[in-house]
Order: C-alpha cells, then sequence, then structure tokens
C-alpha cells in the first residue's frame, strides 16, 4: 500500500510540475498564441524516388524548386499588384489564382512554382511586408531522356484527389502513375506560428515537425542505349510503330519503344492549353504506347504458334506434306488467297515461305478451341505486366468468343483458316510477340518477365506449355530458313554477322497492312526482338532493315 501511494505521489508531483511549466514558465508564449497568433501547417513534399536505367543511369530525379504559396484568408487583396509585380505575373492571372482558392481559405495554394534564385528574390526580399505568403524549397521532377522513356516512366502532375495538400504532387502516366505508391514517399509538414496578418512569428517549439520521407529508388531493365537507339530510328519512319526486345534467358526486357512520343518534361512543368490541345489531337497519338497497349492483327508471324500447335499435338509431322499450294483455297463457295504459288510444301519450307494454303489446309486438322487455349499458353489473349498502364490483353478468338460475336452458326470453317494466319479476330501487342519469340528461342525455359528490379518477376503463363523438342525444332528452324533459305521472306537479314532466326508478317488493315517482323539471335547476346511499323506494308521489305539496324548499332556490325 505504501507503494502504490509512492507512485500516485510522484505521478500528481509530475503533472503538477507541467502543469505550473505550461502556466507559469510558458504561459506568455501560449497565451499569445491563442489571442493573435495561431498555427500554420505547412506541408513538406516528400522527394519522389529516382529512376536508374540497368546499368544504374539515372532515368528520372529531383531538382529543387522554390514555390510561391498564399493563404486566402491571410492575404490581403489591396496587395495583388504590387505582390504580383515582384513575383513577375500578371496581376489579373494573381486574382484568378485567389478567387480559385476562396473554397479553401484556411490553406496555402501555390501562387507560382517552379523559380530559381533570382527570380524568388525580388519577394524575399519583401516578405515581411505581406502576410499570408511563403516561399518554400519543394523537390521538382526532372527527366533526363525526354521522348525516348516517356511512354515507360511517364510523368508527374498535381494531385486532384480529395485530401490531397496544396501542390501535391502524384505519379499521372507511366511508371509514375503505377508504381506511384513506390515513388512517392510520405509527405511531412511543419508548423509555424503566425500573426493576425499572417506573418510568422516563429517555429512552434511543440512536437510541430515531421520530416518528409523520401520514396523509394526504382531500377528498371531497360538498356538506356539500346532504347534510345530503336526510338531514334522508329522516328525516322514515315509511320507510327513499336520495337520490343528482351533478353529470353533472363526474361529481363531490354527495350519498350514506341513512336511517335512526347515530352514528359512539358507535361510535369505545367503544359499550356494549346500545347496540351497539340499532343491530344494529334492523329498519330504520341501518347499512347504501341509497345503494349496497341492491339494489332499478327500476320503471318502468328504461324509460329499454328505450326507449334500442329506439331504439338500430332496433327502433322515435320516431313507432312499436304496438297500443293496454287495460289488459293477454295472452301464452301469462297476462296482463301495466298499471296504466291508455293507447290507442295513441309512445314518447315510452309514458315520459310510464309504460305498460306498450308496452313488453311492443316488448320482443319485442329480446332478452333484448341488453337486458342495453345495461344494463350504463351501469353496471348492476357496482360504479362501489371505495371505497365494501359496493358492491352489483345484478343484470342475459340467458339464462346465467335458465337457472342455472330451467333450460335454464324460463323465457320473459313474463321479457323483465317486465325491461322493471325488474321481475322486475333489482336496482339508487340511485347506479346516478343515473349511469343522468346519463348520459342529459350525451348519454352523463358522466365516470366521483369521490368523493374525490385518488383518480383511476372507470373509466365508458358510455364506449364512443355513444348516438345521436335516442334520447338521444327519451328526454330522454319525461321532459319526464313533468312538463310531459297526464297526465303527474310532473305534481307541474311547478311548480318550474327545468325538471326526469324519470321516476317504482312498482316491485313482496312487502312493500310501493318508490317511485322518478329526473331532472336543466340549470339552475342540471348535478344529476342519484335518489330511492327502501322500501315507500314511489307514485313520483310519495311519492318526487316529496322531490325538490322537496331542489331547492328546495339551490338556493333561485327557482334
Amino acid at each position: 500500500m505504501a507503494g502504490f501511494s509512492a507512485v500516485f505521489l510522484l505521478l500528481f508531483l509530475g503533472l503538477a510540475a507541467r502543469l505550473f511549466h505550461l502556466q507559469s514558465v510558458r504561459g506568455d508564449y501560449y497565451r499569445s498564441i491563442s489571442t493573435s497568433n495561431h498555427i500554420r501547417v505547412i506541408y513538406r513534399p516528400a522527394p519522389r524516388g529516382i529512376i536508374r536505367d540497368r546499368n544504374g543511369e539515372i532515368l528520372v530525379d529531383n531538382v529543387p524548386s522554390f514555390v510561391i504559396s498564399a493563404v486566402r484568408s491571410e492575404f490581403d487583396t489591396t496587395a495583388t499588384e504590387e505582390v504580383a509585380s515582384l513575383i513577375g505575373i500578371p496581376a489579373d492571372s494573381l486574382r484568378a489564382r485567389l478567387g480559385r482558392a476562396s473554397s479553401r481559405p484556411f490553406r496555402p495554394f501555390v501562387v507560382v512554382d517552379d523559380l530559381d534564385l533570382i527570380a524568388i528574390g525580388p519577394l524575399s526580399e519583401n516578405l515581411h511586408r505581406f502576410g499570408g505568403l511563403i516561399i518554400d524549397v519543394v523537390p521538382r521532377r526532372r527527366y533526363y531522356h525526354g521522348m525516348s522513356f516517356c511512354h515507360i516512366v511517364g510523368y508527374v502532375g498535381e494531385s486532384e484527389e480529395d485530401g490531397a495538400f496544396e501542390g501535391e504532387i502524384t505519379g499521372r502516366a507511366g511508371l509514375e502513375s503505377t508504381l506511384n505508391y513506390l515513388l512517392a514517399g510520405q509527405p511531412g509538414y511543419t508548423q509555424q506560428v503566425v500573426d493576425a496578418m499572417g506573418r510568422v512569428v516563429s517555429e512552434f517549439e511543440g512536437a510541430g515537425e515531421v520530416a518528409p520521407m523520401p520514396g523509394h529508388d526504382l531500377t528498371l531493365t531497360i538498356d538506356t542505349g539500346l532504347q534510345e537507339l530503336t526510338c531514334a530510328i522508329l522516328d525516322e519512319e514515315t509511320a507510327p510503330g513499336a520495337a520490343v526486345i528482351l533478353d529470353y534467358k533472363t526474361g529481363e526486357i531490354l527495350c519498350l519503344a514506341s513512336s511517335p512520343g512526347f515530352d514528359p518534361q512539358t507535361m510535369a512543368d505545367g503544359i499550356s492549353v494549346a500545347g496540351w490541345r497539340e499532343i491530344s489531337q494529334n492523329p498519330e497519338r504520341p501518347m499512347f504506347s504501341r509497345a503494349w497497349a496497341a492491339r494489332y492483327p499478327p500476320g503471318s508471324v502468328y504461324k509460329l504458334i499454328s505450326a507449334a500447335y500442329l506439331l504439338q499435338y500430332g496433327f502433322i509431322t515435320p516431313d507432312f506434306r499436304p496438297d500443293p499450294c496454287y495460289g488459293s483455297y477454295h472452301l464452301g463457295g469462297n476462296d482463301f488467297g495466298c499471296w504466291s504459288v508455293h507447290g507442295r510444301l513441309d512445314v518447315v519450307d510452309a514458315l520459310a515461305r510464309s504460305c498460306d494454303v498450308f496452313f488453311y489446309r492443316t488448320i482443319q486438322l485442329g480446332s478452333m478451341d484448341g488453337l486458342a487455349e495453345f495461344s494463350r499458353k504463351f501469353g496471348l489473349g492476357r496482360r504479362l505486366l501489371n505495371i505497365l498502364p494501359g496493358e492491352s490483353r489483345g484478343l484470342v478468338p475459340d467458339r464462346l468468343l465467335m458465337d457472342s460475336l455472330y451467333g450460335s452458326g454464324g460463323w465457320g470453317l473459313g474463321n479457323l483458316l483465317n486465325l491461322s494466319i493471325g488474321q481475322g479476330e486475333l489482336l496482339v501487342n508487340p511485347l506479346q510477340m516478343a515473349v511469343m519469340t522468346g519463348i520459342f528461342a529459350s525451348g519454352g525455359e523463358m522466365p516470366g518477365l521483369k521490368l523493374v528490379r525490385e518488383i518480383p518477376a511476372a507470373e509466365a503463363p508458358w510455364s506449364d506449355l512443355e513444348l516438345s523438342v521436335s516442334a520447338v525444332s521444327t519451328v526454330v528452324e522454319g525461321m532459319r530458313e526464313a533468312v538463310y533459305g531459297n526464297a526465303g521472306t527474310l532473305s534481307s537479314l541474311s547478311s548480318m554477322p550474327w545468325e538471326f532466326f526469324g519470321k516476317s508478317g504482312t498482316a491485313e488493315s482496312s487502312a493500310g497492312d501493318h508490317a511485322w517482323v518478329v526473331g532472336f539471335i543466340r549470339e552475342p547476346e540471348p535478344l529476342a526482338i519484335a518489330v511492327v511499323v502501322e500501315h507500314g506494308g511489307h514485313g520483310g521489305a519495311v519492318a526487316a532493315p529496322i531490325v538490322y539496324r537496331i542489331l547492328a548499332g546495339y551490338l556493333g556490325d561485327g557482334g
């Protein structure tokens, strides 16, 4: 009982001492706050995480920037013209901003940002004369590689979420948006004691400051040199296009290029209405990433999957030769054309020469559902990376989809024939085609895709594909013969200093055929590549030279 009384006495004495300190020792200080002053909370933005490429080169970081803010309820509007002159903006502009801030009169709002030391000087020297004005230093996002990385890293902008503090920055596009939860960090705040005129008296002496917590740094698997080289080559084309390159031994994506692009720094710094109109109304859609968000018919590059399907399930053997190709195939009153007369071919020659009739005849041994299921194991019809904004799934037709589109009985065997050569309802994106190529290059052993080192590799839907050695070797031989065989559709690439295995494609479109080339090399690096040029024409004529220039520029003419 005596111990309890002692503890109670000590607690009572402690409370009494604290009360005496607050009322007597610090009484004047807190009395002044309660009568003529109040506490202003100033939020401190956190520096966003730095983004680097696979070699440690900085892609995005932060630079200090001066910001002028105002508290509407504390600012004397009669000083508007003088303050505007000191800041260097029109008085009407400042009045308009004050008007927009009237709905939040007690919270600081940004008047002007992105100022340097010289620009901030005149107001800084006169700040004591104006209540409600705040000069602060905040981190501003800086993008080093402009259009080359615009679709991948994206850009930031002012947050429009409820509860966001004035001037709070958030990711608006690209990885800045999808990985904002990692990059953003946690804002801090400082509490200031201000008088009735809104002028700072002192920093609050209580527990009134929380330091901001910087965001997490991220490292991409992208190679900056390869990315910039590829974007520059694509930009020289007269039509939009995309290219994806990956290491099929590791699953790491080395390049995600899309052309045209835009300058993310302009977007982050605040683009003008006219500038936004110019970008958003551009018919070539520079803000749209064709590398992963587009949906194209793959054309003849899809024959790689059709051939593997037929071989994997024993519908054909490598030496099977159906009836000859005479330039077209007649079915149900319709003629399904081929681009040439090829005669009697096996599957290797059919791939090398890209014979449509071979696949018209042989695909009838299988089924639409069987081919669709097999295609999905290559990653078609699904998103491969959940961190790429707007990544398209593409479309893999099966019986259920066809019934929903045309009704039961409203479609038939002709749709399967079109599907076998990559036409009809089938839609893919370049990332999926690069993955398909990497699967064949690795014999089905390619790991899941990886784009950000700090995030685990994506699930690999092809992990249970279990491609037979015979199916893979036959398809790969067809890709080799397309480059080095007689009448191969990619013979223009036979002069490469590295052995190249490829497939061209010309995908029909109402506005003009899309030009495709996919392929891989084993040495000096295990690379799989997919290139598409929108409405570019024939794949072998248009996309093949792009493949050559990219690999030659990246690896050097001698490898």
